[in-house]
């Protein structure tokens, strides 16, 4: 059950999401628990654990995706001594399957079983070069890129303590994981909900 807490025409409306009766989804206890016991991330985690570095785990996002539920959480290493928390990785989770990469387009595309993204001259990461033609992503390397830009405004909106912005980036981080979603697996399905009018209410501050 979630509610709208973004000014606009749903804001306070409560949405109760049905999951398929004929399949189990894990839940956020058990999609932490598996994280830390996926031996690839236990020996990950490890290594970034060395050098006198604390791991600090980021919140778990919750997503409703493609008739089941798509985790997020985000992996910080600070060192020992003190200084600010610096995003290193980012945890994925959908079904049966768990991504653990640099960034959460990568571990999107690991998966939903796409190919790594890589660099083109239209990625903000690619080097530059002004005599190359010009390549655009594919439906489904866009649709990851634009998870991962708005999981940053969100993660900015957050530490501005902005939460319109922040519901706004999390419904168009919801958007873009779904068309992924749709174009790695050829599906259109979406999760039935069943929405009820509520009174408005103020925003809760996510967990730091």
């Amino acid at each position: 059950m979630a509610v709208d807490s973004a000014p606009g025409e749903g804001y306070g409306q409560f949405r109760v999401l049905q999951l398929p009766r004929n399949t189990t989804i894990p839940g956020p206890v058990q999609v932490q628990n598996t994280f830390e016991s996926d031996p690839e991330v236990a020996s990950q985690l490890s290594l970034l654990r060395r050098g006198g570095s604390d791991v600090i785990l980021g919140n778990l996002l919750s997503l409703p995706v493609g008739g089941g539920m798509l985790y997020v959480e985000p992996v910080y290493v600070q060192a020992v001594e003190g200084g600010y928390p610096l995003l290193r990785k980012v945890l994925v989770s959908f079904g049966n399957r768990v991504g653990f990469s640099d960034t959460l387009q990568e571990s999107l595309a690991i998966v939903f079983g796409a190919a790594p993204p890589t660099p083109t001259p239209t990625d903000p990461e690619a080097p530059t070069d002004p005599e190359a033609p010009t390549v655009p992503l594919s439906e489904l390397d866009q649709a990851l890129a634009d998870a991962q830009t708005a999981y940053d405004d969100g993660v900015r909106a957050l530490a501005n303590n902005d939460f319109t912005a922040y519901g706004e980036a999390q419904q168009r981080l919801a958007d873009a994981i779904r068309r992924a979603q749709e174009l790695a697996s050829g599906t259109t399905a979406a999760p039935d909900t069943q929405t009820a009018p509520s009174e408005p209410a103020t925003p809760e501050a996510p967990a730091a």
